[in-house]
């Protein structure tokens, strides 16, 4: 079918509700003639009629507008939409979802990545970061330095132990031959 000989959407409305009144009235005449329904029937029937005509017509004109809006709607409808309701949905909507969901992720879902994770962590990761480790000037200076400064702390340590052994000894030896700290001094 081509765009010239396509009905617009009002002229399809329009067409249908002229058919749906045809066949009312049509309805309506007969009973009338035959005089065997009541009017009750006739117009319960007549409404069955319509509506039937009408959602034959809904089924064959929806598509074409669907198709027909989608353009417009993705082009221009849902990006609004979406760029008014994303910062909502950001700050209301994902942190409520997210915490209700903790519970479950870490029920469920952690424990199976952790098991996951943890052998290609060992396998793979581990070893490059020891590799890299190893291999790190920065982190040789930190320990030499890190080492430099035991070993001045410790020969700190010593040389006060030293000190107070020596003073001890030397107090020791004056009491023992009697000695005053100035005989000792010359």
């Amino acid at each position: 079918m081509s765009d010239t000989t396509r009905a617009s959407l009002p002229e399809v409305a329009l067409g249908s509700a002229v058919l749906a009144a045809d066949t009312a009235r049509d309805l309506v005449k007969r009973a009338a003639y035959a005089g065997v329904r009541t009017v009750t029937d006739t117009r319960d029937a007549a409404l069955d009629q319509v509506q039937t005509r009408v959602r034959m017509v809904a089924r064959a004109v929806a598509p074409g507008v669907i198709d027909e809006l989608m353009p417009y709607l993705t082009s221009s409808v849902l990006p609004r939409f979406l760029d008014a309701a994303l910062p909502l949905i950001e700050a209301k909507l994902l942190p409520r979802l997210m915490e209700s969901a903790m519970p479950l992720i870490e029920a469920r879902m952690m424990p199976r990545l952790l098991d996951a994770a943890i052998p290609l962590l060992r396998d793979k990761v581990v070893p490059i970061m020891i590799k890299d480790l190893t291999e790190s000037e920065e982190l040789r200076e930190l320990i030499t330095e890190q080492s430099r400064d035991v070993v001045a702390d410790a020969a700190g340590d010593l040389r006060d132990s030293t000190a107070a052994a020596d003073d001890r000894v030397e107090i020791g030896f004056r009491r023992l031959f009697h000695l005053s700290s100035s005989a000792t001094a010359k």
